[in-house]
């Protein structure tokens, strides 16, 4: 249990002090540290859920999303990151833009791999105008102007980075190299230089100058400070270029690293988002399958409906209500072989009694001076069954009402479908040709 408690307390001077860190915008050097919280203790919720939230303030919503999600599963209760995963569930935009820029990052390592590099320049800035704080991406943006002499932009870049992490290891030692070529090394050298007198030593001098042998022992301290200095800072300057190679061969080795983790989890993403898809087209299938079959059974209760209601009127001897259900029917929807069976019969009634019975009943109104009703009978009549003594009469009646077009039409249906009829010679007349 002492073990135990002693892990707890390490964790926790890592969290407080990774915590400070991130107060001051050292996100690097908080990151590092809280790992180490989590490594003796991996329940150590706080750390990781500021984790996170570095992560995502550095624009790896992926791997803050895997730290939250962590978090709730070690410890669900009360916890802070189901808050932040509610927020990314309910702004699904982020995860999308997340995504894509990955994709990109991705496809501007490879232009910059294989020599495509202002295709590469133009990919980072698409990234970084969606995701500022896409640290990663400014950092290569940077690499890339370096690389082609634009020490000026890629200055501009690594400022970026130093604004969101301001002690960001590979931003600094870039940063360094940017300065020495834009010639902001040699003016802050030059400042340290001034502090020295340039005047052309004796060999007394190199043992004792006078000016030394005047200055007071505190005096002489100071300067042997400064001569320190001005030593190691030269002995940076010489070491620089092989630091920076080994630095830039370190950075290339962690863009590859990276670039595989971002290719696996993007494979893994085109996996959910492919067994997506699939669950989606059966979904859909599925839907289309049922609303197909919800659609033919109302199709066929209607269908059946209208059916019974024609027979029945049929067997009440409504002649009219039958007419006008039957004209109604739509009897090329009707596929079911028990409909067709159904409507086989109430066709013969309509087709060998009923349409003669209409006729009559027009016959009978247009004598009656009921014109109106004379016109329906007829024209249920020719729907029914059309023959040339229902279309003759029908034509005959729309002229007499003044429907010279209608009756002119019919008339030269009854011409047309019905030449040897004696009705046909009457339409010619009728007609007037």
């Amino acid at each position: 249990m002492k073990y135990d408690v002693t892990l707890e307390r390490i964790a926790n001077c890592y969290y407080n002090l990774g915590l400070e860190r991130a107060k001051l915008r050292d996100l690097s050097g908080a990151a590092e540290l809280l790992k180490k919280a989590l490594h003796y203790d991996k329940y150590q919720r706080e750390a990781r859920n500021l984790l996170g939230l570095i992560f995502f303030e550095m624009g790896e919503v992926a791997d803050a999303l895997v730290q939250w999600v962590i978090s709730m599963n070690l410890l669900p209760e009360e916890n802070p990151a189901d808050y932040y995963l509610d927020e990314i569930q309910r702004k699904p935009a982020i995860l999308r833009i997340c995504s894509d820029n990955v994709k990109r990052f991705n496809q501007a390592l490879d232009y910059a791999q294989h020599n495509n590099k202002d295709l590469a320049v133009f990919q980072l800035n698409q990234v970084i105008s969606d995701s500022p704080n896409y640290v990663k991406a400014h950092i290569l943006l940077a690499l890339l102007y370096m690389d082609r002499g634009d020490w000026i932009k890629a200055g501009k870049s690594l400022y970026l980075v130093l604004k969101i992490d301001r002690n960001n290891p590979k931003a600094l030692v870039l940063m360094d190299v940017v300065k020495k070529n834009t010639g902001r090394a040699e003016i802050e050298q030059s400042k340290l230089k001034n502090v020295f007198s340039h005047r052309k030593m004796t060999d007394d001098d190199v043992m004792m100058p006078q000016e030394i042998r005047q200055l007071s022992p505190w005096s002489v301290s100071l300067l042997l400070l400064l001569g320190t200095g001005i030593g190691l800072f030269v002995f940076y300057l010489l070491m620089l270029p092989a630091g920076i190679r080994s630095a830039n061969a370190k950075n290339n080795q962690e863009l590859i690293a990276y670039t595989e983790k971002l290719d696996a989890a993007n494979q893994k993403l085109s996996n959910v988002e492919e067994e997506k898809s699939k669950l989606q087209k059966s979904y859909d299938d599925a839907k289309a399958n049922l609303d197909r079959y919800e659609n033919q059974n109302a199709s066929f209760m209607a269908q059946y409906q209208s059916l019974v209601n024609i027979n029945n009127a049929l067997s009440t001897g409504d002649i009219l209500a039958a007419a006008e259900a039957y004209t109604k029917l739509d009897q090329s929807s009707i596929t079911d072989s028990s409909l067709q069976n159904m409507l086989n019969t109430v066709k013969s009634q309509m087709e060998g009694n009923v349409y003669l019975r209409l006729q009559e009943m027009g016959t009978a109104a247009w004598n009656a001076g009921k014109t109106d009703e004379a016109l329906q009978y007829f024209t249920w009549s020719v729907k029914i069954r059309r023959e040339a003594e229902n279309l003759f009469l029908l034509a005959r009646l729309q002229q007499s009402m003044g429907n010279t077009t209608e009756a002119n039409q019919n008339f030269d249906s009854v011409v047309g479908e019905f030449p040897s009829s004696p009705y046909a010679e009457r339409a010619r007349s009728a007609r007037g040709y």
